[in-house]
């Protein structure tokens, strides 16, 4: 089964380490970090126009105390 962009996207949110972001957003496209920041709006605006009007994953990277379940 082949993976969709966005699921490609997740996977590498999910594995690479990205400690040096925490508390940020950052914008993943075509397995990459294209765009990260402390506001949301700013770092979508910005992915928007790197990708091209493509579909990226936006995501929090959680703080070192956050649990995920």
């Amino acid at each position: 089964m082949t993976q969709t962009i966005l699921e490609k996207n997740y996977q590498y949110f999910m594995e690479s380490d990205i400690s040096q972001y925490i508390g940020e957003w950052v914008a993943i496209y075509e397995g990459k970090i294209i765009s990260h920041g402390k506001n949301v709006k700013a770092v979508a605006e910005n992915a928007k126009v790197l990708s091209k009007g493509k579909k990226f994953l936006l995501a929090r990277v959680p703080d070192k105390e956050a649990m995920i379940f």
